[in-house]
């Protein structure tokens, strides 16, 4: 079986299908870093019914030595149990925003990143693997996806969790955020979304030489 990307431009590449039927078939690179579905998301997400299940088969078919999962500070990280023993915990990340904004009685100002697997090889001015970061941006929305990631954060989470001779894989990859943020850092991509509405959006995103 082979299959042919939606979009491939200057090391990047984007499929259009389920990551759990891709990822068999690509074997793609040495980092993951990606936001599956979560268990309590109220968005219409594809997997919602079962998310566990759904990360569990995709990560059971993957060859990356690295992962990162971004998950949001209200979503359940017991899920994580999916993660396959052959990744060992590293540590979590606090990704933080300058402005937090609420979400009934929750005060939602930091993601978490959860790190698994061997740290990347020690280069000049990577010596360590931090643990926080914080957006100091007034952006707001900054993708059409209902539950966009921020783009600094998932930057220094491909910078610091990776080598640069890394291919970045996102194989939940919604609007593109992700591989936009490779593209920033000068990585190989890759990018799985089973909806093409978001793969026409995380195309248009990469074929911007300058972000807005």
């Amino acid at each position: 079986m082979t299959l042919a990307p939606y979009y491939d431009h200057a090391g990047i590449q984007i499929f259009h299908g389920d990551a759990r039927e891709v990822v068999s078939v690509i074997q793609p690179g040495a980092t993951m870093v990606t936001d599956p579905t979560w268990p309590n998301a109220t968005a219409d997400l594809f997997g919602k019914d079962d998310p566990e299940g759904m990360l569990a088969s995709v990560l059971c078919s993957c060859s990356c030595v690295r992962l990162a999962i971004q998950l949001g500070c209200d979503s359940d990280p017991r899920f994580l149990q999916a993660v396959p023993e052959r990744w060992p915990f590293f540590r979590v990340c606090w990704l933080e925003v300058a402005r937090p904004h609420y979400k009934g009685r929750l005060l939602a100002g930091t993601d978490i990143g959860y790190l698994f697997g061997p740290p990347p090889p020690v280069r000049p001015g990577f010596m360590l693997v931090p643990g926080r970061v914080i957006d100091h941006s007034s952006d707001g929305r900054q993708s059409a996806h209902p539950c966009p990631r921020k783009l600094v954060h998932v930057q220094w989470l491909v910078e610091k969790w990776s080598d640069p001779s890394d291919t970045i894989l996102d194989p939940f990859m919604g609007s593109g955020t992700t591989l936009r943020a490779a593209k920033d850092l000068g990585r190989r991509a890759i990018g799985i979304e089973i909806e093409e509405r978001y793969c026409e959006i995380a195309a248009r995103r990469l074929s911007q030489e300058v972000l807005l």
